[in-house]
């Protein structure tokens, strides 16, 4: 193909190729491709996006980080927060309103616009009005992070210095949040002292295969210190020995590690790491080993057999399947006791009290043996040395509806909350007066779950604590309105109790009719009408530095 002369060159100010390059034809774009859904070219070889605010996986052999691409923490100090994927790891995102106020003839108008910023180190370097793609996942997330539980009495019993105990113990009485959030099956977030590095205040830690890591330092800081270690004490270990040795702990894994030690399943989930000393071979001893693992585990031998025990289970599971026509459920062991039924009656009265509905709710009936509202009028009469008699008893006869025919109805009227508290108080299920919630976007409202701290007595050395108050978010809240509740008020407000015995003769059921009514704390309550867009959520100030 012969040259073309210099003036009807395209591109005369470009370098002629050499000559054995003239036949090449028109280029290509054989070899890379467009990430879709950045646009950066990668090369077709490639696992993931090179585009590191992107992270996009092209093929199942990259690594990818398992679990939710974005999820909500509770308990955000400013605002929204949600721990976001970031290739292999997560970074933080926060959402946010801000209002503007513009002054005009007819007044004061107000706008609302979302705001959010991403704490990726990447993104927090790009431009302030590109939205990366962090931020797009977290508008979008559905889910959201589990509170673990902190007992006192674990933190107590943990092998470790007392003012690292103090300190934990600290974050996690604070009213922003509980200590520790499980994210994904292996990544937790922690709540740390704010720093320069961690300006919020919450890192992230994750657990793998015999291995921990922690935000708090930079990576490969475990593994050079125990190659320095190894060096001056002049040990001759396998390389892969030394690799898989757990690293240095800090005071952030001695949170995840108590917070597992709490809960019973979270203790037989992590047992590897709560059996060992955790001092990955520093000297350092911050672990569970010999004090509250084996109580947790039923049995001190229990957890180094955690992994054989689960797998002879899984074979058992394998020759057989399940319930089915090979296990026949002996009926005579099934039965529901007064306490149980109780913490449903409980239950139901925690999800009758919603801020989202008038405080004149239906009343909740139960049908019920007589010996369980026996025990229920046990409790009616307690704190006196006799039965109490009910309030009122009437005759009626019910001709309109089933059953039909001559019943008795025995009534009682309790006007004083904390008798009502003590009659439906349960160990499970206690009975709340009070009950917090939070608004949603979209308007509506859902009960506000703080995180379980169990305050208990603190062991010599930790000196004394106080006992933090709930956290009321956004003051929205309902109460259960017994006795007086207002200055003008003449007449008490009765949580009433009725009794109907033999609805069902033979089998000696009883009907249990609960009525009372709640009221509301907090801002106007608006609950979004039946095919009604739902309103706008309440304007409110919050600034991103």
């Amino acid at each position: 193909m012969p040259s073309l002369p210099s003036s009807m060159d395209p591109c005369p100010g470009r370098p002629k190729a050499p000559s054995f390059l003239s036949d090449l034809g028109k280029a290509t774009l054989r070899g890379i491709r467009r990430c879709p859904r950045c646009g950066t070219y990668n090369g077709t070889r490639g696992l993931s996006c090179k585009n590191k605010t992107c992270g996009a996986v092209f093929r199942a052999g990259a690594r990818r980080q398992p679990g939710t691409d974005a999820v909500r923490l509770l308990g955000g100090a400013r605002g929204q927060l949600y721990s976001v994927r970031q290739r292999d790891s997560r970074c933080f995102v926060e959402l946010g309103t801000s209002e503007t106020a513009i002054q005009t003839p007819e007044g004061t108008l107000l706008t609302q616009l979302s705001s959010g910023r991403c704490h990726a180190p990447a993104c927090a370097k790009a431009a302030a009005d590109k939205q990366c793609q962090h931020l797009k996942l977290a508008l979008g997330c559905q889910a959201e992070a589990t509170p673990l539980p902190l007992k006192s009495s674990v933190l107590g019993a943990v092998q470790a210095p007392a003012e690292a105990k103090q300190s934990l113990w600290a974050l996690a009485t604070e009213p922003t949040g509980p200590l520790v959030q499980r994210v994904t099956k292996s990544v937790l977030v922690v709540k740390c002292q704010a720093s320069t590095r961690h300006g919020l205040g919450y890192l992230h830690a994750s657990f793998g295969q015999r291995r921990f890591s922690c935000a708090c330092r930079p990576p490969g800081h475990g593994r050079a210190q125990r190659r320095q270690q190894h060096r001056e004490e002049e040990e001759e270990e396998d390389e892969e020995e030394e690799e898989e040795a757990p690293p240095a702990r800090c005071i952030h894994f001695l949170a995840c590690i108590c917070a597992f030690a709490s809960d019973e399943s979270l203790a037989r989930e992590f047992s590897e790491f709560l059996a060992s000393d955790g001092s990955g071979g520093t000297g350092r001893v911050w672990g569970l080993k010999g004090t509250v693992t084996p109580q947790l585990l039923r049995g001190p031998g229990l957890a180094p057999r955690a992994r054989g025990a689960a797998a002879a289970r899984a074979k058992k599971r394998k020759r057989d399947p399940g319930p089915g026509c090979h296990q026949v459920l002996d009926e005579s062991q099934v039965s529901l006791s007064f306490q149980e039924w109780l913490g449903s009656v409980t239950e139901r009265i925690h999800q009758t009290m919603h801020y989202q509905f008038e405080g004149h709710p239906e009343p909740l009936v139960f049908h019920i043996p007589q010996s369980f509202f026996e025990a229920l009028q046990q409790r009616i009469s307690s704190g006196s040395g006799k039965k109490r008699l009910p309030n009122s008893t009437t005759e009626f006869v019910r001709r309109d509806a089933l059953p039909l025919g001559t019943f008795s109805k025995y009534t009682w009227h309790i006007t004083n909350v904390l008798q009502v508290k003590q009659i439906f108080d349960t160990p499970e299920v206690p009975l709340e007066i009070t009950r917090s919630f939070v608004q949603n976007r979209d308007g509506s409202y859902e009960p506000f779950r703080s995180p379980r701290v169990e305050v208990e007595p603190l062991p010599e050395g930790l000196g004394p604590h106080e006992k933090q108050p709930p956290l009321r978010p956004l003051e929205l809240q309902t109460f259960l309105k017994v006795g007086h509740t207002s200055p003008t008020q003449k007449e008490p407000t009765p949580f009433t109790i009725e009794w109907i015995p033999d609805i069902l003769p033979r089998s000696r059921l009883g009907e249990l009719r609960l009525k009372f009514q709640y009221g509301h704390h907090g801002g106007p309550r608006q609950p979004p009408g039946r095919g009604d867009p739902p309103p706008e959520p309440p304007l409110a100030t919050i600034t991103f530095p």
